[in-house]
């Protein structure tokens, strides 16, 4: 059926981004913003919420083996530039690395 659409099908995974996990990033996010991790099998979803319980950025991180993929990285646009995407992916990066992860990446190409 791809073929028929004219699509070509790869057999390989190529990844468009990648980074090593061996150490990741320890930020934690600035005041009055906290941070909710759930963990759900190898499925990680990160909310950073604000003084009102609103949510301001979140993520979520999918664990297969040694490898994640980082997906649905958002940041509310009233909420900029304080650092929560920075916040957001090492605690992403540190649930991966506590399921086993050592590979990160942005998703398939």
């Amino acid at each position: 059926m791809v073929g028929a659409a004219g699509l070509l099908l790869l057999r390989r995974s190529e990844w468009s981004m990648t980074t090593d996990l061996t150490e990741p990033p320890q930020h934690a996010p600035a005041a009055p913003y906290e941070r909710e991790i759930r963990t759900e099998g190898p499925v990680t979803v990160v909310c950073l919420h604000d003084s009102f319980g609103e949510v301001a950025a979140r993520g979520t991180i999918a664990v297969v083996g040694t490898d994640a993929i980082a997906d649905r990285l958002e940041t509310d646009a009233a909420h900029r530039r304080p650092g929560l995407g920075r916040a957001m992916m090492s605690a992403l990066a540190e649930a991966a690395v506590a399921q086993g992860d050592r590979i990160a990446a942005d998703g398939l190409a």
